[in-house]
């Protein structure tokens, strides 16, 4: 098949009105009278048009067998009846085919991933999530053809991740989930399986249910408030600071902990904060999540410009530098971690109780304070809502936002 373009049908293939696909091969004529067909044709037994021209080989040889040894009517050719339109086209020769070595897996990682940056399909955090996941999957199976990507392989890289107990469900699911991508494309492209099919850890409807996020209630944040270190925590800062930002400008967790100081800017006379990814090792979920947040005069109060300025002093780059970088989950890794202890032991929450759920309540706060959900998107670095800090229409002015942002209370239910 090297040098054949697969985007035109050979003329020994047809497809069925129920998508299969048959081989056929035209009887010569002198043959017809002792065959009893004009046409030989067998199913191969798929829908694929990649595999059906795989398959047709070995197919059409044996049926070009039957026409040469004056074959009777054979059962094997018999067992469907498909209506076939005219045939002018005479099948050509075929010489025996030795199918050549696809790609190796390297290879069609390097093509899939240039593929999706080109489209844009993937944010930067995407990027290194998937770049990290082929690079362990090479590791594990060996940089075989995706051809020899047997089942087997993809079983032995799923157990793995299974037989590591730091590893959860979801965790799992989405590194198979990555692979499985990646081969369906090899599919498409090279017309091999994909064994990564159908290998994701079903989890059941109970357990995810108890997972769900919920949004917090404003008594939950005062109590959170009231047990987070204080600002003057000086050996883990974040502890104190992250879960009292999350709480005045409804940032996720992830956005926060990657934090530079270069990220703090004056603009319209207000001190902000810059949502973005302006550094190799800071990524955003999507474009729209890029935006200027208004400081919030109760972190002002709190002396937040002042802790700023003393890691500037100390000679740090960035807001949390005890925050170490985890290659999947950014910076958000330990405080994830911590926080997972901290409200079971000081707050009494269960696991549906998160960081996470701060966003939420933010959103339902404002909303019911009948701010446009426009702004409160634009605020949250939702989908339908982009602010950037160079770039802000007059609604989103820093002077709007600012009074979104100080309709934040928290005193009252």
């Amino acid at each position: 098949m090297k040098g054949q373009s697969l985007s035109v049908t050979p003329p020994y293939l047809f497809q069925s009105r129920h998508g299969i696909w048959y081989a056929r091969i035209v009887v010569p004529e002198e043959k017809r009278p002792v065959i009893g067909k004009r046409e030989l044709r067998r199913s191969l037994s798929t829908k694929d048009r990649l595999e059906a021209v795989r398959r047709s080989w070995e197919v059409l040889q044996a049926l070009r067998s039957l026409t040469q040894n004056e074959a009777a009517a054979c059962p094997q050719l018999n067992s469907e009846a498909v209506p076939l339109r005219p045939i002018v086209d005479v099948v050509p020769s075929v010489k025996p085919h030795t199918a050549a070595k696809l790609p190796a897996l390297s290879e069609v990682v390097a093509a899939f991933c240039q593929e999706k940056l080109a489209q844009g399909a993937w944010s930067s955090m995407s990027q290194k999530q998937n770049a990290t996941t082929f690079a362990d999957l090479i590791k594990i199976v060996g940089d075989v053809s995706v051809q020899d990507f047997t089942r087997d392989l993809a079983l032995k890289y799923k157990t793995h991740f299974t037989s590591d107990p730091n590893l959860s469900v979801g965790t799992v699911n989405k590194r198979i989930t990555r692979v499985a991508a990646l081969m369906q494309w090899a599919n498409v492209h090279y017309g091999c399986l994909n064994p990564m099919a159908g290998l994701s850890i079903k989890v059941a409807a109970r357990v995810k249910a108890s997972k769900e996020r919920a949004a917090l209630t404003a008594s939950q944040i005062r109590q959170l408030l009231g047990a987070i270190p204080p600002v003057t925590e000086s050996r883990s800062p974040f502890k104190a600071w992250l879960p009292r930002l999350a709480v005045y400008t409804g940032a996720r967790a992830g956005e926060l902990a990657q934090l530079y100081l270069d990220d703090f800017k004056v603009i319209d006379g207000h001190p902000c904060i810059l949502i973005r990814a302006s550094h190799p090792d800071q990524s955003i979920k999507t474009p729209t999540c890029e935006r200027v947040i208004p400081i919030h005069p109760t972190l002002i109060a709190m002396g937040f410009l002042h802790f700023i300025e003393r890691q500037r002093s100390q000679g740090h780059k960035r807001l949390f530098p005890e925050l170490p970088r985890q290659a999947e989950r950014g910076y958000a890794h330990r405080v994830s971690k911590w926080f997972t202890t901290f409200k079971v032991s000081k707050l009494g929450w269960t696991e549906r109780e998160t960081l996470h759920g701060i966003r939420h309540s933010v959103a339902t706060l404002l909303k019911r304070k009948e701010f446009s959900s426009d702004l409160v998107a634009g605020l949250l670095g939702h989908s339908h809502g982009s602010i950037t800090f160079d770039r802000y229409g007059k609604e989103y002015q820093v002077g709007n936002m600012l009074k979104l942002v100080e309709a934040i209370d928290w005193n009252r239910d």
